[in-house]
């Protein structure tokens, strides 16, 4: 699944200066750096695997939050945004014009499928199907894709597939459907049936954002509840009547929007990456904020390691860390965020920061 990389992020940079070699080699820094940049990512919670994908070079990483090792596949194409399967087993990638089926127990391709369009998002559902949300024209149609067959994969329009460009979607945790939001301005939550595979069926909410919003759904780990960027809390149920029903609003100072959410049921948490809600200039917060996951009440927030560049003339220059992705492991005791440097013109600007959950 992608996650949009909002545009021109304008925190500000802090730049310290330390004279003399020895107070320069004191500082140690604990994240761990990327060799590459991160286009999107996810989180297998069944292997413990953070999976993204890159552009620099265009590949697949596999991050074992156990081990800390890393693992890649090189692809033939530019990526968009991955989705992993439910088991941790395999993965799609999306491209412009084409999507990749991965192997992540034994890091491979298994075949590349052409399509018609540039994919946007993609979900991976059960049974080798692939669901891409293209990223152009104003009403279009998800391309559901059977990677079961050689010929003919890409099933075509129906009624149920219909969606408007820049919509976005996610599999719900039981398998039997995709949720989406709409970029328009009522912005209402979809479910989209896929228990035989194709989409079969459609149900859009009555519940409408009161604002403007980016389209992005996140679930809590059950499928229950489903959160979307304004904040916005709502149950799900199999039942049109009661699915998609207004169930809070997780708090925040100056109407934050959610950028980023991973729900921790063994920790009863749920852990927010904020930005402003300056939809054409979005800003990023710079902490990892947590909430009670029973009563939406805030409980703390974490700051994150900077970045530190060492110049010709031994001081140090300081950079801020923003995060982009923000995931809990199996167990709960461990929070892996993917961070970038504020403008910074350090080599690797990307990386890995760990932070230990009591």
């Amino acid at each position: 699944m992608q996650k949009i990389l909002l545009g021109a992020v304008l925190l500000f940079t802090i730049y310290s200066c330390e004279n003399g070699s020895n107070d320069s080699k004191k500082i140690k820094e604990e994240k761990i750096t990327l060799q590459t940049n991160v286009i999107d990512a996810e989180y297998s919670k069944k292997t413990d695997q953070l999976v993204y994908v890159s552009s620099n070079p265009s590949q697949v990483n596999i991050f074992n939050s156990s081990t800390e090792s890393l693992q890649k596949i090189s692809l033939a194409y530019t990526p968009t945004c991955i989705s992993i399967s439910q088991n941790g087993n395999t993965a799609v990638v999306g491209h412009d014009g084409h999507i990749t089926h991965l192997n992540l127990k034994n890091p491979s391709i298994i075949q590349t499928y052409d399509i018609s369009c540039s994919a946007l998002d993609i979900v991976l559902g059960n049974n080798r199907w692939a669901y891409v949300f293209p990223e152009k024209d104003q009403w279009t149609y998800i391309k559901s894709v059977n990677m079961n067959l050689e010929y003919n994969y890409e099933m075509p329009r129906s009624i149920y597939n219909q969606i408007s460009a820049g919509t976005k979607g996610r599999l719900h945790p039981s398998g039997k459907y995709i949720y989406s939001q709409s970029p328009l301005s009522r912005a209402k939550v979809q479910r989209l049936t896929i228990k035989k595979g194709d989409i079969d069926d459609q149900y859009e909410s009555n519940f409408e954002e009161e604002n403007y919003t980016i389209p992005s759904i996140w679930f809590s780990e059950d499928g229950n509840r489903l959160f979307t960027r304004e904040r916005s809390v709502l149950k799900t149920s199999e039942l049109n009547n009661l699915d998609a029903v207004y169930n809070g609003k997780i708090p925040s100072e100056s109407n934050y929007k959610i950028d980023w959410l991973d729900h921790s049921s063994s920790k009863g948490k749920l852990y927010v990456i904020f930005s402003n809600d300056d939809k054409w200039n979005p800003i990023k917060s710079n902490n990892i904020y947590v909430f009670n996951d029973s009563d939406l009440s805030y409980v703390n927030k974490f700051d994150l390691e900077k970045y530190f560049n060492q110049t010709k003339k031994n001081s140090v220059e300081t950079y801020d860390a923003v995060p982009y992705f923000v995931f809990s492991n199996s167990t709960g005791n461990r929070l892996f965020v993917v961070t970038k440097a504020l403008d910074s013109d350090l080599v690797n600007k990307w990386a890995i920061q760990k932070i230990d959950i009591n």
